[in-house]
């Protein structure tokens, strides 16, 4: 006899979807819901901490879109993979607002003491309010708007005080006499300018030295508005044009004195007195003449400061190659027309800059 026939063995059928097609992962839309959901947690606690949160949560929102679009190409469960794609965008777009904000309001006002290469200030907040601030006159020796030196004896360009009302006559190098013109806004409570006086004062000295570029010094008064109660800014400014008014000889180791950080106040401390501010110029110029005391005592130039930072922020930059070249915070240095963009605490890169702008230093 011949074996019977075995049973046939059953096949089984492989697993379908609903959709009849082959089984889906959940790996991947799982992931897009987690990072999405951990990205919209980062951003939002940003606003407590800092803008670094806000960026490591658009980079986490970038990658949530990216897997949850690779799950729903995968045809991965659509409800996880759309809720994690959705976040990530949420999340990046949050970002953005946040970045914006934050960057608008560093353009601005001062934040003191945080990062960045410059105190920054706007046009219709530069006037301070010292008491007593009486007929704006004019100092001699500053029809420029600045204090203007030349050589190695930092000789200021001498003046006549012009008349009440009338607007400063900035004058570019050959008319000063000088191969090039190095022109240096600053405000006496801006630490960057201080930064950049620390860096590059040995490079100035060595531009007058050699005779390479008359330097043009403006003080503003802008940072007036961190204590307002103290009008620092507009004090340490009117002490420099007394001293350029009635003792020039002393301009230059007063404006270093003003610029060191141990006379310079920090963020919104009201600052040093008069008569304490006096006494750390007068450690670095030795006795000053006693019509030049009374001078900055009675704040006699403060007004004059404080008209003259409207000037400037209402004008464009004298003689700049770019005539839309304004000034919106300090330090700003201009040389022969071209301001420079780079750190003001870089000594190499300013004196790189000064060589591209045709002031060579031995």
């Amino acid at each position: 006899m011949s074996d019977p026939l075995l049973p046939p063995v059953p096949s089984v059928p492989a697993p379908q979807t609903a959709s009849g097609g082959p089984p889906r992962g959940r790996a991947l839309a799982i992931t897009a819901m987690a990072v999405g959901l951990a990205a919209l947690v980062t951003v939002a606690v940003a606003p407590l901490t800092s803008l670094g949160f806000a960026v490591g949560g658009a980079m986490l929102g970038i990658a949530a879109i990216i897997v949850g679009v690779l799950a729903l190409v995968l045809r991965q469960p659509a409800v996880p993979a759309v809720s994690g794609l959705a976040g990530g965008a949420l999340a990046v777009v949050l970002a953005l607002v946040l970045g914006a904000v934050s960057v608008g309001s560093y353009l601005t006002s001062l934040a003191p003491g945080a990062a960045g290469p410059r105190a920054e200030a706007s046009p219709d907040a530069t006037t301070p309010n010292p008491p007593g601030a009486g007929t704006l006159v004019w100092p001699r020796n500053l029809a420029t708007g600045g204090v203007v030196f030349t050589g190695p004896e930092r000789t200021v360009r001498p003046s006549d005080a012009p008349r009440e009302g009338a607007a400063p006559a900035p004058l570019p190098a050959r008319e000063l006499g000088a191969p090039a013109l190095i022109q240096v806004y600053q405000d006496y409570r801006c630490p960057y300018c201080a930064h950049f006086a620390a860096a590059n004062g040995d490079t100035l000295d060595a531009v007058l030295d050699q005779g390479a570029a008359a330097v043009e010094v403006r003080a503003l008064t802008f940072l007036d508005r961190v204590a307002p109660d103290s009008y620092y800014s507009s004090r340490a400014a009117g002490a420099l044009a007394c001293i350029a008014d009635s003792h020039p000889t002393a301009a230059w180791d007063a404006n270093a004195a003003l610029l060191d950080p141990a006379v310079q106040p920090s963020e919104s401390a009201p600052g040093p007195d008069t008569p304490a501010m006096l006494a750390a110029i007068e450690d670095a110029t030795g006795p000053l003449p006693e019509a030049t005391r009374s001078c900055i005592t009675r704040d006699t130039f403060v007004p004059f400061s404080a008209a003259l930072t409207e000037w400037v922020f209402a004008n464009p930059v004298p003689h700049a190659k770019d005539p839309g070249l304004g000034v919106s915070g300090t330090p700003l240095v201009v040389v022969n027309g071209v301001p420079y963009p780079g750190d003001p605490a870089d000594a190499r890169a300013f004196r790189a800059f000064l060589a591209q702008q045709g002031v060579a230093l031995s």
